[in-house]
């Protein structure tokens, strides 16, 4: 049989990362259109959407349990699921209290936490066109910056950086995983509601009667269909390309979320986050044409 070489895996784990990212960057649409103001609800009910997505799966259909990994903690996938339930709590939060446009810069800082860790943790070698690619999406990260206030709640700034954080390690952790790791996102989903509804006393949990039916739609789309497949494969990719590379996807959520909150929601987004999206997008365009290169040159 013939094997894929790495320079092939590479190229489709790129592929795999940026349709991930795509159908992250719509993420901040749905959130908006819950309306629900308490950020920590939305983590509850995501999180138990997104994990019951992922059981169904491994339940009925069998021949995705290699793909997706177990729904359950285990020793070799602890780590990745901590951060991910990190990640998935913080970035709700920073979201809803804070600019979208502010926010997602600051998670946009991903590729370079997650390339400073592996170089000094774990002694990964990072490929300089990945490091250039990096630089230049947050080039138009810092662009995106210029043409928007920092305003709303300062706590936002802080759950943004702290997303940024524990994707990079969560990344960087799901990429030691062996078995299945699509299900790793869903998997720290759950444990972030489990942790939300005990430090709160149950507290959270009295918003439930307050929503209303189509609020618990855009929450059902976005627990059960947006975030499991987007993280999923985000989390893929890891298999396939560096962790640091994956970090780069989710820089496509800065650039084409603005895009899509003007589409559906009706809110211009300034110049400057247009003219940084597409620097952005050229710099994601940019590494997979160089790793299509090298294929053609393998």
């Amino acid at each position: 049989m013939r094997q894929s070489s790495p320079v092939n895996g590479t190229f489709t784990g790129t592929l795999i990362g940026i349709l991930g990212g795509v159908i992250l960057s719509t993420d901040s649409v749905f959130i908006r259109l819950m309306s629900v103001e308490d950020s920590w609800l939305i983590v509850v009910l995501r999180g138990l959407f997104m994990w019951a997505l992922v059981v169904m799966l491994y339940l009925f259909w069998p021949a995705s349990r290699s793909t997706l990994g177990v729904p359950w903690v285990t020793r070799k996938n602890a780590l990745s699921t901590l951060f991910f339930c990190i990640a998935s709590a913080c970035f709700v939060n920073a979201l809803n209290r804070g600019s979208i446009a502010t926010v997602l810069v600051i998670i946009s800082s991903t590729p370079f936490v997650s390339a400073l860790i592996s170089r000094i943790f774990f002694r990964v070698r990072i490929d300089k066109p990945l490091m250039l690619a990096a630089l230049a999406g947050m080039s138009g990260v810092a662009v995106v910056m210029s043409g928007r206030s920092t305003g709303h709640d300062p706590f936002a700034n802080y759950f943004a950086l702290a997303t940024a954080v524990s994707m990079a390690l969560a990344f960087i952790f799901a990429s030691k995983v062996e078995s299945g790791t699509v299900g790793l996102p869903s998997l720290g989903g759950i444990l972030a509601s489990f942790c939300v509804v005990i430090f709160s006393g149950g507290s959270v949990l009295h918003g439930l009667p307050a929503l209303a039916g189509e609020q618990w739609l855009w929450i059902a789309l976005e627990g059960a269909v947006i975030m499991p497949l987007a993280m999923g494969l985000i989390t893929m990719s890891t298999r396939l390309v560096s962790p640091v590379n994956a970090g780069l996807f989710l820089l496509l959520e800065t650039a084409l979320a603005p895009l899509w909150i003007s589409l559906f929601l009706q809110e211009e987004p300034a110049p400057m986050a247009v003219a940084g999206g597409v620097i952005i997008v050229l710099a994601v365009v940019s590494q997979t044409w160089w790793v299509k290169r090298r294929i053609a040159q393998a």
